[in-house]
């Protein structure tokens, strides 16, 4: 969040895996969902390092407290704590049963008590004896329907706040276990609330995605609403609030970060779900469960008038269809400059297609090779060579694995060793070099013929979020979080001399809101690029 936040790993997703809440933890990412176990991640691998089991079936929330020693799941009927040591959770307690499911729970601020939310009524737990303090009915509005309470936080005063699916927000005095004040103003479930880090505010949305701002009023115990504006189209299912800024996410996968005069929103797209091979006038599309492969339409002219579209000679064609298997999804895809190579990657798997065209010279046909990485498994990231005679795939656990086409395996380049760092972002030029970024912010480049290091640039502060081979100088533009633009000679080993240039005068910082995540160059001058982002 120092710079402007953009997609640094994903962790893929399982149908037999169920997220409900994810909490950090010094730097530890940890789950838990319906299949009843508290997961952490292997975030070098970005896969799972271990999971422990709860007490009573599903977890609905997670919470770590203050101290960041321990760790709350609410379950079926109760609470369960647990210790987090070094390298694992050891499990404690569980507070005593409750014969409700725990939707939602909070930490006080020195650990000796947790407030829960569930159906119809709010339970403050003694967190060294297991037993309940006190149970507060929040209400129904309407007499056989159940009221839940979705959120809860809970102040340094013992003021406890919640969010419930009559749409209120309500504001209790956990010392007396009576009610504040209640606002109704959202037109349906109030899913997630977050404070501020002074306590002074609190934020709150649901399935009416307004976001809404309450304030407390001086020293005294009194909220008022003070501020609303609209970040999201669908439900608001997560809040935080970090260095002034409140960042929400929900159904519509944006992340939007808001502060109180600036609403910006940030695509969830770690990879362009778009391939172009230029010189077969093809494009890739992904659409996570299946894959569309096009020819692109021609014009008759190739200038006309400025501002009006060129007539076209020939219609655009879908030329094949890939779907995943029934549960799974594509998470990156290359189409080789040649049109004869396509590959993809599940979770589980990277496949290898054929793609040839029969003797009418019109209809194509796509033909799998296998087997293919079958011991090697999925790929987080592949890349055609521009000549399309290599094909690269990132494996999940940092390995580079470089093939020649057809399909032969080269050669493997190991990760370091110990390295918690995972590649994330990676480019082939013309010249047989591949860059490699982590999420150290190490950028290393290869040469794919031997696999040995030709070099490494500096290592910068921020994280690149795009890099890219100038096609004719074969230097390495890339782009940081921070906008910056550097450009490296791999001939020299150093920056360029219009780097060098630019850093004379200042360097080159691009004025956004958002992550570039991509750079296009112009065919007719190759010293002109266009720094992109990710469309939705």
């Amino acid at each position: 969040m120092k710079s402007t936040p953009f997609v640094e790993g994903v962790v893929l997703g399982n149908p037999s895996n169920s997220v409900e809440a994810a909490v950090w933890v010094r730097g530890r990412l940890f789950t838990t969902g319906l299949h009843g176990r508290i997961v952490e991640y292997n975030l070098a691998t970005l896969e799972q390092k271990y999971s422990v089991a709860v007490t009573s079936g599903a977890a609905w929330c997670l919470a770590v407290d203050h101290q960041k020693t321990k760790l709350a799941a609410g379950t079926e009927e109760c609470v369960c704590i647990y210790e987090i040591t070094e390298d694992s959770l050891d499990f404690c307690k569980t507070l005593n049963k409750l014969q409700s499911r725990i939707l939602c729970l909070a930490w006080s601020q020195d650990g000796d008590v947790i407030a829960t939310g569930t159906t119809d009524a709010i339970v403050t737990w003694d967190v060294k004896t297991g037993r309940a303090l006190d149970r507060i009915s929040v209400g129904r509005l309407e007499k056989n329907v159940d009221t839940f309470v979705w959120c809860i936080a809970l102040t340094r005063d013992s003021t406890i706040i919640t969010g419930d699916s009559c749409g209120r927000t309500s504001f209790w005095d956990g010392k007396t276990a009576t009610l504040i004040s209640s606002f109704k103003v959202h037109n349906a479930d109030v899913l997630s609330l977050c404070l501020s880090e002074d306590e002074k505010h609190v934020f709150v949305a649901g399935v009416d995605p307004l976001l809404v701002k309450f304030t407390r009023l001086s020293d005294t115990k009194k909220w008022a609403k003070s501020r609303q504006r609209t970040c999201h189209a669908l439900d608001v299912r997560a809040l935080a609030f970090a260095k002034g800024k409140v960042l929400s996410g929900g159904l519509d996968s944006f992340l939007a970060v808001s502060t109180e005069t600036t609403l910006v929103s940030h695509t969830p797209f770690q990879l362009s779900p778009v391939r172009l091979a230029e010189s077969g006038g093809r494009i890739l599309l992904n659409y996570g469960e299946h894959l569309e492969l096009w020819q692109l339409g021609s014009t008759a002219h190739k200038d006309g008038p400025h501002g009006i579209p060129l007539p076209l000679a020939s219609h655009p064609v879908q030329l094949a269809c890939i779907k995943a298997r029934a549960g799974a999804s594509f998470h990156t895809v290359a189409l080789a400059q040649d049109c004869h190579w396509l590959a993809c990657s599940d979770m589980d798997r990277t496949t290898l297609y054929r793609l040839d065209v029969e003797a009418d010279g019109i209809t194509p046909v796509l033909t799998k090779v296998s087997p293919f990485m079958e011991h090697l498994g999925p790929a987080r990231q592949l890349l055609f060579s521009p000549d399309g005679n290599r094909l690269v795939a990132i494996g999940h656990h940092g390995a580079i694995h470089v093939f020649n086409m057809p399909p032969s395996h080269l050669h493997t380049i190991s990760p370091p060793s110990g390295s918690m760092a995972h590649a994330y972002l990676a480019c082939l030029s013309r010249k047989g070099h591949l860059a490699v970024a982590d999420s150290e912010s190490n950028i290393v480049i290869y040469d794919l013929k031997t696999s040995e290091i030709v070099c490494q640039l500096p290592k910068a502060q921020y994280l690149p979020t795009a890099m890219r081979f100038n096609p004719v100088s074969c230097n390495l533009l890339v782009i940081y979080s921070n906008n910056q633009v550097v450009e490296f000679s791999v001939k020299s080993k150093s920056y360029s001399e219009w780097c060098q240039d630019m850093h004379k005068l200042g360097g080159l910082t691009l004025e956004t809101k958002t992550a570039l995540t991509g750079i296009a160059f112009d065919s007719r001058k190759d010293d002109i690029f266009l720094p992109t982002v990710t469309a939705s």
